[in-house]
């Protein structure tokens, strides 16, 4: 019985991880990140989605290493990583034209990191997200630098976002929430007037989904995580990108898988908890173990076990009783 279970639990363990690949994939084309930027990034605001489009720079978003030291090599995996510090694998990252501060004759650009987040407080540390995003983009922008040298230009730095879209286990009172965390200037004493684009250089964006919400943004990405082409076209064209709409109806098959499987999975767990109720009722009569062996199917071990945990929680049970205070009459 043991065996079954761990296969069941693989096996959806796998469908689940080829879900989650196939978001990343969806989330690479620059028709599903426009909306976002145009929604999200101040810079964009007052741009068309067409117009985001043809900021976004497709050639950077290559399966190309971002480095605090320089590396020899090319064409590794999308990552962040360097001798002394923790490897950090980005789900998407890219350069967009700033149009702020670009000109026909200057072009400056933004590092973008976009990442999917399941768990919004993992457990395994636990730790809050906000760290984690904020420790990517300070080190998206120490990697412009790479070696630093007395000759280093800081004045090359490149305004740096990170974008978390969070998806589960996400506290009831952030659900349907987006959140930026940037770098401002509070003059302590007297006045000064630096220029903003100086400091202004690291800005983490934290959307937080709940599915209820009607807000723009989060309408968008409900339509992108339940595949449903027709409203994803409300804010974006994906008409021309038959590769797009192929990773779409992927997604769509994976989806259906998972949610079947959940669904069955609650209907076998009802079935299972019936069981283990008949079974514990015929082990407080004394029903001998050979006769619950051949009423159930299980097996031998599988009802000393349940015996066992039926004992510790009765136990449990009798424990709690003692220790709560019995009321004056």
């Amino acid at each position: 019985m043991r065996e079954e279970i761990a296969k069941d639990i693989y096996a959806a363990g796998a469908l689940e991880r080829e879900y989650d690949a196939a978001c990343k994939r969806v989330f690479r084309n620059k028709e599903i990140i426009a909306p976002i930027l145009q929604m999200m990034v101040p810079e964009y605001k007052e741009c068309t989605v067409e117009e985001v489009l043809r900021c976004i720079d497709e050639d950077t978003m290559k399966d190309v290493p971002v480095e605090d030291i320089p590396l020899m090599l090319e064409g590794l995996p999308a990552e962040l990583s360097s001798v002394t510090e923790k490897l950090i694998l980005y789900d998407v990252h890219f350069k967009a034209i700033n149009p702020a501060l670009s000109s026909e004759r200057i072009c400056v650009h933004l590092h973008i990191d976009l990442e999917m987040q399941n768990e919004y407080r993992p457990r395994n540390p636990k730790y809050p997200m906000i760290k984690r995003a904020l420790y990517y983009a300070v080190r998206e922008l120490s990697s412009q630098l790479g070696t630093l040298t007395g000759t280093t230009n800081y004045n090359s730095l490149e305004k740096v976002y990170s974008i978390w879209i969070c998806n589960e286990d996400i506290p009831e009172e952030l659900r349907d929430t987006a959140t930026s965390y940037s770098i401002r200037k509070d003059d302590i004493i007297g006045e000064t007037a630096e220029p903003e684009e100086d400091f202004d250089l690291l800005n983490v964006i934290m959307i937080r989904r709940g599915g209820k919400s009607r807000e723009k943004i989060f309408d968008f990405l409900n339509a992108v995580f339940q595949a449903e082409l027709q409203k994803i076209e409300k804010y974006t064209t994906v008409t021309g990108n038959e590769e797009l709409k192929q990773e779409v109806e992927c997604m769509t098959g994976l989806g259906m898988s998972i949610a079947e499987k959940n669904y069955n999975k609650g209907i076998e767990r009802g079935k299972e908890q019936e069981r283990l109720a008949v079974i514990e009722n015929m082990l407080r009569k004394d029903v001998s173990l050979s006769d619950i062996v051949s009423y159930t199917g299980y097996t031998t071990e599988d009802i000393l076990q349940i015996k066992e945990q039926m004992q510790l929680k009765e136990k449990s049970e009798n424990d709690r009783i003692r220790r709560t205070p019995q009321r004056r009459r």
